[in-house]
C-alpha cells in the first residue's frame, strides 16, 4: 500500500487526523494491522505539524486524540494476542501430530 499523502488545508488538522485514525482503526479491525504503518507515520507528521502551527491543538483535542489511540492499541494487542495463541496451538498440534506418526 503506498503511503498516505494530503494536502488539507493548515486548519483541517483535526478532521484529518480523525480519518487517519479511521484508516487505522479499520486496518486492525480487518486484522491488515501490517498495512498501518504508511498511515501511523503520516498521522505521527500530521501531529507534530498540527503541534507547530501557529492555531495548535488544545489540551483536550490532544487527550481525546490520544483516548482514541489507545482504544486502537488495546484492539491492535489484543489480535496480536489472539494471533500468538493460533500459532502456538497450531505448532503444539504439529508436534503432536508429527509425535504419533512416529509412534
Amino acid at each position: 500500500m503506498d503511503s498516505p499523502t494530503y494536502s488539507e488545508p493548515l486548519t483541517n488538522y483535526s478532521e484529518l487526523i480523525q480519518t487517519l485514525l479511521s484508516k487505522i482503526e479499520v486496518l486492525i479491525n480487518d486484522d491488515n494491522a501490517d498495512e498501518a504503518q504508511p498511515f501511523l507515520d503520516t498521522l505521527n507528521t500530521e501531529i507534530k505539524q498540527w503541534c507547530e502551527s501557529s492555531e495548535g491543538p488544545s489540551a483536550e483535542q490532544l487527550e481525546l486524540i490520544q483516548l482514541r489511540i489507545n482504544t486502537i492499541l488495546v484492539k491492535a494487542n489484543s489480535a496480536k494476542n489472539e494471533s500468538s495463541k493460533a500459532i502456538i496451538k497450531h505448532k503444539k498440534s504439529g508436534k503432536a501430530i508429527k509425535a504419533y506418526k512416529n509412534t
